[in-house]
């Protein structure tokens, strides 16, 4: 299965504690724009889009010098065994019909908010 990129199609259905740690978690990290969180049967799989760096497009700066810290404080906080990805946005997120959707954090994605206008 696939999961959509659109939140309004992928809504977590329980408040966990996981869900909680990750909000937590994604509100003190601002260059995480977007987070999924998917409980598979052996680990918490998180998945992030960052923020590419100020002067181009680029996102690796930031992956690289974060993901091995960002996987430590999120196993301390959960206390179970995470798999932090970068998404491809290319191929979408696969997961498996045994995952359940944890997190789909995305307030910080302006693609994704509405843009109103005043008349």
């Amino acid at each position: 299965m696939r999961l959509s990129l659109d939140p309004t199609r992928t809504v977590p259905l329980h408040v966990t504690r996981e869900s909680l740690v990750l909000s937590e978690w994604y509100d003190a990290h601002p260059s995480v724009r977007r987070l999924w969180g998917i409980r598979t049967r052996n680990e918490l799989r998180v998945v992030i889009a960052v923020e590419p760096t100020l002067d181009s497009d680029d996102i690796s700066p930031t992956w690289l010098g974060n993901s091995d810290v960002w996987r430590h404080e999120l196993r301390r906080a959960t206390g179970v065994p995470v798999k932090l990805e970068l998404i491809d946005d290319s191929r979408g997120i696969e997961v498996g019909g045994d995952c359940v959707i944890v997190a789909d954090l995305f307030w910080r994605d302006s693609t994704l908010i509405p843009h109103y206008t005043l008349d």
